[in-house]
């Protein structure tokens, strides 16, 4: 049996710890829920609905042995959630990485021509490229697009006459190709841009097609297996993690109840589900109850009607029970 002094100190730590393990459990759950998209479900636990298994839990010696000091059992618990913490920060990193990059593929296929790939629009035959003279591509508001038609070729010295072609437009703008000579590419780009014409920059390769769809259809078939994966895994692991926060808050209660009544061992463990908004009926019920078992710390808490720090005991409220809140999602 610990020390009473150990006692006292696991008492504290107990109650760090039980907040800890409350809130790792709280974002698997939300985690679940929203990679789910069912923002009421619930993980089974143990194979069972979690209400059952709270109302039927027993000590676990397979996972939890009896024959193990509080501390070892706590030391326990709190290494199951420090690697939780850790896989599920990885796991959200890589499936929030990988999503971003499908979404980014998205909106450059999905977005308007001034953000929309050239991939796939620019076909080979629109494209030229030799030692002396080059293609672009001008995204033009769709309002000014006779202006420019009408000037392209004074932009800079050495544009190809009779060379624009619109290749495609949106409801906002139009995609132009143009030839010019490639020593002149950099003053048709400032003149486009002091009128407000936007120079794509873009270079036709014959494998960029195929290459971006590959890459495009990688990335959704990895997307969907991790959130495959992500979703048994937090399943899984929210079982595990209500599993260890119901053996931590049963160290807890007994800690605090032979800090509270001592020795010999001669108490109860209950968990009561109350209705809704019957928590202040339970209350009085269970003071009426075994309010005798809180002595003076009890009468003078009750007649002030503050809270009442008792040394070693690790609670925000003092009840002359032994009392631990257990937020339980259904």
């Amino acid at each position: 049996m610990c020390l009473l002094h150990v006692q006292m100190a696991l008492s504290d730590t107990l109650t760090k710890h039980d907040h800890a393990i409350e809130q790792v459990v709280d974002r698997l759950l939300r985690q679940y829920r929203d990679l789910s998209k069912k923002p009421d479900i619930v993980p089974l636990v143990e194979f069972v609905e979690l209400p059952k298994y709270l109302h039927n839990f027993e000590w676990d010696e397979a996972k939890f042995s009896s024959g193990d000091t509080l501390e070892e059992i706590e030391s326990a618990v709190m290494e199951l959630v420090a690697r939780t913490e850790d896989d599920l920060k990885i796991r959200l990193n890589d499936y929030t990485t990988t999503k971003q990059a499908v979404a980014g593929i998205e909106r450059r296929n999905q977005g308007n021509l001034m953000t929309k790939s050239l991939v796939g629009i620019v076909k080979e035959d629109e494209y030229l490229e030799t030692e002396h003279m080059r293609t672009v591509f001008i995204v033009v508001p769709s309002y000014n697009l006779d202006e420019f038609l009408s000037s392209y070729e004074s932009l800079a010295a050495m544009v190809i006459p009779r060379s624009a072609k619109v290749l495609t437009s949106d409801s906002d703008y139009a995609l132009v190709s143009v030839t010019l000579f490639k020593k002149c590419e950099e003053e048709f780009k400032v003149a486009c841009r002091e009128r407000r014409f936007t120079v794509r920059d873009f270079k036709f390769k014959a494998d960029d097609i195929q290459a971006s769809e590959e890459e495009y259809a990688r990335l959704r078939t990895e997307l969907e297996d991790q959130h495959v994966n992500f979703v048994k895994w937090c399943e899984t692991i929210f079982g595990e993690a209500v599993i260890a926060q119901m053996h931590l808050k049963a160290v807890r209660s007994f800690v605090e109840s032979v800090l509270r009544y001592g020795l010999p061992v001669n108490f109860e463990v209950a968990m009561i589900l109350p209705q809704a908004k019957a928590e202040s009926r339970l209350r009085a019920a269970l003071q009426e109850m075994y309010g005798h078992l809180g002595g003076n710390w009890a009468s003078s808490s009750e007649k002030d009607g503050e809270t009442t720090a008792i040394p070693g005991i690790a609670q925000e409220d003092f009840y002359p029970y032994v009392f631990s809140f257990l937020n339980i999602q259904t």
